[in-house]
């Protein structure tokens, strides 16, 4: 999170001046007063939106045993951990870390950990459909899908506990201006400061949009028939929402590397990067329940199962008898036959029988 970057982004801006100490005072008032009254705000709505939509998602699989899948279900994880990050970073941002050293090591290794993983799980999400669609794989094989799977997730999971590494090696508390701030402390390792930007820049954003690119284009020329149709579909909307959420945080984290090569400085250039880096990295952040509501929206079986368990009983009986083209005569068979599959449908939810909703006359 920026709130952890030294020197020109977020917070460290406003309290520590090492940085531009060859350049002058660059006074940051109106960022910092910004970043108080906004930032806690959006992060408090981000986190109750992406609490809703996660834990709906993972409520349908848990229900429903066909909708279980190894890779969904670890992009959900992924954006939960990252959504339990969310109350400690409002808290910091209105007022000051007021958590403790290690607990500012420990909520920065699940943040960083959670946000490599959830865009690699996107990106692993688009080369499984790709690899269903195009690529024929024996049901012997090592490679077959469960497998395939198992081993995405575990190299996901793996490569960014090492990128955060990097970045939770050199988080600590430090006391600035009477306050206690959790952020980066590179002392004289420069080029380690460097590294950790292009590191979010590649890992974060240009592996996992040239693996969605990839497979949206490679779908366009081979997509024949319905079910080849909407994986393409899927892939677009995929790829299509994750560059708009990512890529101008990656294009202001870039910039930001090159102003700390010195390649340009200027106070006022300097003020609008920070306005910047809030704005964009706000955009990013909403994919924590972007990305599981297009999951919902795009894949009809995940829609179809949270519509039904939507429904009312009476609801669901309406539905059953409108969907039946039968005479009117025949309305007590319909009924009938719509409690029957009520029934079934809840059965095979709960693995209880419903109440009787239906009264028997008087």
């Amino acid at each position: 999170m920026d709130v952890l970057n030294p020197e020109d982004d977020s917070y460290e801006d406003y309290y520590n001046s090492e940085g531009l100490e060859e350049f002058g005072p660059c006074k940051k008032t109106h960022v910092k007063e910004f970043s108080h009254v906004f930032l806690p705000v959006f992060y408090s709505i981000t986190c109750v939106l992406s609490i809703i939509a996660n834990f709906t998602l993972l409520t349908l699989f848990i229900k429903y045993k066909t909708l279980r899948k190894v890779l969904p279900l670890h992009m959900v994880i992924s954006d939960i951990l990252f959504t339990l990050s969310l109350p400690f970073w409002a808290v910091y941002a209105s007022s000051e870390w007021i958590f403790g050293d290690q607990s500012c090591k420990a909520i920065s290794l699940v943040y960083m950990v959670s946000l490599y993983s959830s865009n690699l799980f996107v990106a692993c999400l688009s080369l499984q459909r790709f690899m269903d669609i195009v690529c024929v794989i024996s049901t012997t094989s090592i490679f077959n899908s469960p497998k395939r799977n198992t081993v995405m997730c575990a190299l996901v999971w793996l490569f960014s506990i090492l990128a955060a590494a990097a970045h939770v090696s050199f988080v600590e508390t430090q006391k600035f201006h009477e306050e206690l701030i959790c952020t980066y402390h590179f002392n004289d390792k420069f080029g380690w400061k460097i590294y950790t930007r292009f590191q979010m820049n590649i890992l974060g954003f240009v592996v996992p949009f040239l693996v969605l690119l990839f497979c949206s284009i490679r779908l366009s020329c081979v997509a024949q028939g319905k079910r080849a149709f909407t994986v393409f579909r899927h892939e677009c909307g995929f790829t299509v929402m994750f560059f708009l959420l990512w890529f101008p945080y990656s294009v202001v984290i870039f910039m930001h590397a090159l102003q700390d090569l010195h390649i340009f400085y200027a106070c006022t250039i300097n003020i609008h990067f920070d306005f910047a880096i809030h704005v964009t990295e706000c955009i990013a952040f909403m994919h924590v329940f972007i990305n599981p509501v297009l999951f919902i929206f795009l894949n009809k079986k995940v829609w179809r199962q949270l519509r039904n368990a939507c429904k009312t009983p009476r609801e669901y009986l309406l539905e059953e008898s409108n969907s039946s083209p039968v005479m009117l005569s025949q309305e007590g068979a319909i009924e009938l036959k719509a409690v029957q599959r009520y029934q079934a449908h809840v059965l095979s939810i709960s693995g209880e029988p419903p109440n009787n909703f239906l009264r028997e006359p008087m």
